[in-house]
């Protein structure tokens, strides 16, 4: 899973976990870096709009949200080097960061807030009709010890009041409003909130007591700023956990599996409107016993965290504001292939779930020590233009051809042993589109290590699907080729094909 700072699980053998720690170093200021359930209505979005409605420099509807969005870092908009990469990409909604120590440095009041470096952030919401979600972080040294952790009891209500501040300044209703009116429907408290002492960082993770105070404090407030606010809790890593080995200490993670139960118990439920987690298929093993049909096991680990929420009786969407997949080549191993897969596969699984939000982590590769090439592009900087990866053209064909699809069931055949087949119906278009894959059929190597290189043990299969006929096509949308009724010796309403590791679309007539 990641964080700003690093923390990436790493396997070697079937039920050992190893850490590994990547320094990086990325500074917290405004511009650094299920059941099918909605998340509550966004202004503006309740009928199709194909171009951003954008007037003298105000954006009068947001864009239509989908489920396909981004990371970003920093400021946003034209001129960025990232921006003709958002557009094409398709992508409905970003994350960003912003700061509160850059606003309010020293304890002062509203009025003399310093918005720069968050209205750059909010560039491209007006400029663009984007959605956001804005994760808060940066806490100023004045207000808490820590710059992510716990703020004290006393100095929450100065908090309340910077978020109070925050949704009024990007509620686009005209009064004291970002230039432009931009309108930002979505803010995120705190990037991994469970996880506790991070390096030389603490977060919130021993303190799920705190963490629902602070939702408790804040809450008012935004809802007084804007009542269409949506509060979404910080997405939570909710793997590697503190106690994952309790007979190797050095094996454990740093996220605190209690701190969800600790928030919910100490009576937060009432105090946001959306869950939030992330998901990195490294860690799909830990969710099932059964990978080889589960896998990446997305729908298993929002199933768990589900069922957390029923347990206090909470009911609330889900979202994911991190998940994705490498392409290079280091420990554990990255492909071109292998992301590519995941693209698909989280994204087929995130609608599974009922998932109506999720963002892939990040848009573009972060580059400098961490190692992990995660984009859907390369890393770009004012001397290096980003380069599109083949992943980045499978994300384009989620967000046109799987933009308006609800699932429908899941096909097991007994005889199946790793064969994942979702049923999907497009409402715009009135088809039907398969999505189908094998797993890995060896469990103890699924990504691999530095010992044991990946190896790809996907098998192929032939399944049998309903319709008279249909196309294949790859996960780029190219044409496999076509098939009919009666292709496997039989006229039975049904047709074969051959799947494998690389998923496929199947667009069946019935």
């Amino acid at each position: 899973m990641e964080t700003r700072y690093g923390f990436r699980l790493q396997r070697s053998g079937t039920n050992r976990i190893l850490a590994l720690v990547l320094a990086l170093t990325l500074a917290i200021t405004a511009v650094a870096p299920a059941s099918a359930q909605e998340p509550a209505a966004e202004p503006g979005n309740e009928t199709p709009l194909y171009l951003p409605s954008i007037l003298d420099n105000k954006c009068y509807q947001l864009r239509t949200l989908s489920r396909y969005g981004v990371q970003l870092y920093g400021a946003t908009g034209e001129g960025t080097i990232l921006h003709n990469d958002l557009v094409a990409s398709g992508a409905s909604f970003i994350r960003n960061e912003i700061s509160w120590a850059g606003a309010e440095p020293t304890n002062t009041t509203p009025d003399k807030y310093n918005w720069a470096g968050i209205d750059s952030v909010a560039a491209v919401v007006g400029q663009g009709c984007y959605n956001m979600v804005m994760t808060i972080l940066g806490n100023p040294l004045w207000a808490a010890p820590d710059v992510e952790g716990v703020i004290p009891a006393e100095n929450l209500p100065e908090f309340a009041e910077f978020m109070g501040a925050l949704v009024e300044r990007y509620d686009g209703d005209g009064v004291d409003d970002a230039p432009g009116s931009p309108q930002i429907l979505y803010f995120e408290l705190y990037n991994e909130p469970d996880a506790g002492p991070a390096g030389s960082m603490q977060r919130w993770g021993e303190h799920g007591k705190e963490y629902a105070a602070m939702l408790k404090a804040i809450y008012p407030a935004m809802k007084a700023a804007n009542p269409k606010v949506n509060v979404v809790f910080g997405g939570i890593a909710y793997d590697f956990f503190t106690d994952t080995d309790p007979e190797n200490p050095a094996d454990n993670g740093p996220f605190v599996r209690k701190f969800l139960d600790d928030v919910l118990a100490n009576g937060a439920g009432p105090y946001f409107d959306i869950m939030n987690y992330h998901f990195y298929p490294l860690f799909g093993v830990n969710w099932t016993d059964d990978y080889l049909m589960d896998g990446p096991s997305l729908v298993k680990k929002t199933d768990a965290i589900r069922a957390v929420l029923q347990k206090y009786g909470v009911n609330k969407p889900i979202i994911i504001t991190e998940m994705g997949w490498h392409n290079n080549a280091m420990y554990p191993h990255g492909s071109d292939v292998l992301q590519v897969r995941m693209v698909v596969q989280l994204y087929a699984q995130s609608i599974v779930a009922g998932i109506p939000m999720s963002t892939w982590w990040p848009l573009s590769d972060i580059g400098g020590a961490y190692l992990q090439d995660s984009g859907l592009v390369t890393y770009a900087d004012e001397d290096t233009a980003p380069v599109r990866k083949p992943a980045y053209t499978v994300f384009q064909v989620l967000t046109r051809e799987l933009a308006n699809v609800r699932f429908v069931k899941r096909i097991v055949e007994k005889e199946w042993t790793n064969n994942v087949v979702y049923e999907f119906y497009d409402v715009a278009n009135q088809r039907t589109i398969y999505v189908a894959w094998t797993n890995p059929t060896d469990p103890t190597n699924i990504w691999g290590s530095k010992q044991r290189p990946y190896v790809d043990t996907t098998t192929a299969d032939n399944i049998r699907l309903d319709g008279t006929s249909a196309t294949v096509y790859d996960a780029f949308w190219q044409v496999k080729g076509t098939v009919v009724d009666g292709n496997d010796g039989r006229t039975d309403g049904r047709f074969q094909i051959a799947i494998n590791g690389d998923p496929v679309f199947i667009v069946a007539r019935k």
